[in-house]
Formats: structure tokens, C-alpha cells, sequence
């Protein structure tokens, strides 16, 4: 005679079969936001904080997670303004992107970003991201890449047209030199102008070339300096 399967062994049907896929949802949810190392937490439709992280307490500062469970969103992480935690609720998930500078419950002033990860049952999941600096950083790094840049454009001119410069500087003085002669020899007179006006109309393809260029390649200059390398251009 088979074994008669004992009632707790069954498998849930009905309410209770719903009761037991939310609650296991809402465990693996929850295991899911203390894996993250990223700020996240759950704020029900009335505003209120109901499940953190532990990222988000020790973004706050807070003695622990009882500290945050239960208090309005706003008063953590809004200064006191409702406008914040409004816009979230009124947000759709991952549309918006909201930061802003806000004095923590730890008493420093942070720039924080916010958004909404996902929603049920009018909870929203908002992922919280400290950029403290990071357009500063952002700006400097773009400072430092434009330097970078107009570093290796110089470079490559100076080493690009200095060669063709000191010819024209040299065949110049030899034409000063010969028409302080009593005989100028006007046919080397000529062959000159003709190397300074050669010498001159390279420049300029060359500075047209780089006036143009979308894009530029840099090669190895001196002492693991990098110029730009024009004639790939």
C-alpha cells in the first residue's frame, strides 16, 4: 500500500499558493538588495522606507537598519522637502534620474542619485548612488584629455613644420646674402623663391590637414612624449 503523503507536504493551492510565490518573491528580492553593493530600498506608496540595504546604512551613517525602517523617505533623504520623494512616486522605473545634494542623518552633505528600479503593488525599489565629486572628476579628466591634446597638436606641428621652416629661414638669408653682390645671380634668385614657395604651400596642406582631421594617432616623440602624428592624418 503506497505511503499517504503527509498535509504539510503538499504543495500550497489557492490564496495560499499566492501568499507563498509573494513571500518567497519577497525573500529572494530581499537577498537580492543585501548582495548589491550598490545603495537600494523599498518605499511604499505612502512614503514610507520599508526594507534597506546594508549600502544604505552605511551611506546614512545610522546605528542600524531599525533606524531607517518606517521613516519617511524624505526626512532621510529629501531634507525635509516632500518634492523629492513625490517625483520618484510619480516616476516610471528607470525613466528618470534624479540628483541631488543632501545632508544625511550622519550630518554630511552628499550628491546623490536616484532611481527607480522597479515597482509592485505601489512599493518602488529606488537605487541610491553617491557621486560626491564625480562631475568634478569628470571635469578635470576632460580638462586633462583637452590638455593632453593641444599638447600633441603642437608637438606635431612644431615637429612637422620645423624642418621645412629652417630651410625657408636659411634659403632666405642666402638670398639676402646674394643680392649684396655686385652681380646678383638672379636664376639662383629664382631657384630660391621657388624652394620658399614650395616649402610655404607644404605648411599649408599641412595645416589644412590637420584642420580637417575628425580624428587624430599620436606617436612616440622624446622621453615617452606623444605627439600627433600628422601624417596619418
Amino acid at each position: 500500500m503506497p505511503d499517504t503523503p503527509d498535509v504539510a507536504d503538499l504543495p500550497p493551492v489557492g490564496d495560499e499558493a499566492l501568499a507563498y510565490t509573494i513571500a518567497i518573491a519577497k525573500r529572494e528580492l530581499e537577498q537580492m538588495m543585501d548582495l548589491n553593493p550598490q545603495g537600494m530600498l523599498l518605499v511604499d506608496i505612502d512614503g514610507q522606507i520599508s526594507r534597506v540595504n546594508r549600502a544604505i546604512v552605511d551611506l546614512t551613517g545610522v546605528g542600524g537598519f531599525d533606524a531607517l525602517l518606517g521613516q519617511p523617505f524624505d526626512s532621510i533623504f529629501g531634507n525635509g522637502e516632500g518634492d523629492l520623494v513625490s517625483e520618484i512616486l510619480a516616476s516610471k522605473s528607470g525613466a528618470e534620474v534624479f540628483d541631488r545634494h543632501v545632508t544625511l542623518p550622519n550630518g554630511f552633505v552628499r550628491e546623490l542619485s536616484f532611481s527607480v528600479a522597479g515597482t509592485a503593488s505601489g512599493v518602488r525599489v529606488i537605487m541610491i548612488a553617491d557621486i560626491t565629486g564625480e562631475k568634478e572628476r569628470q571635469a578635470d579628466e576632460e580638462r586633462a584629455h583637452k590638455k593632453e591634446a593641444v599638447a600633441a597638436l603642437i608637438g606635431g606641428l612644431m615637429h612637422n613644420i620645423n624642418q621645412p621652416l629652417t630651410v625657408v629661414t636659411v634659403t632666405a638669408k642666402l638670398m639676402e646674402m646674394g643680392l649684396d653682390k655686385p652681380d646678383p645671380d638672379v636664376a639662383e634668385l629664382r631657384k630660391n623663391l621657388a624652394t620658399i614657395s614650395d616649402l610655404v604651400m607644404q605648411i599649408k596642406q599641412m595645416l589644412e590637414k590637420v584642420e580637417a582631421a575628425s580624428d587624430y594617432v599620436t606617436e612616440e616623440y622624446l622621453a615617452g612624449k606623444r605627439i600627433l602624428d600628422i601624417s596619418s592624418l
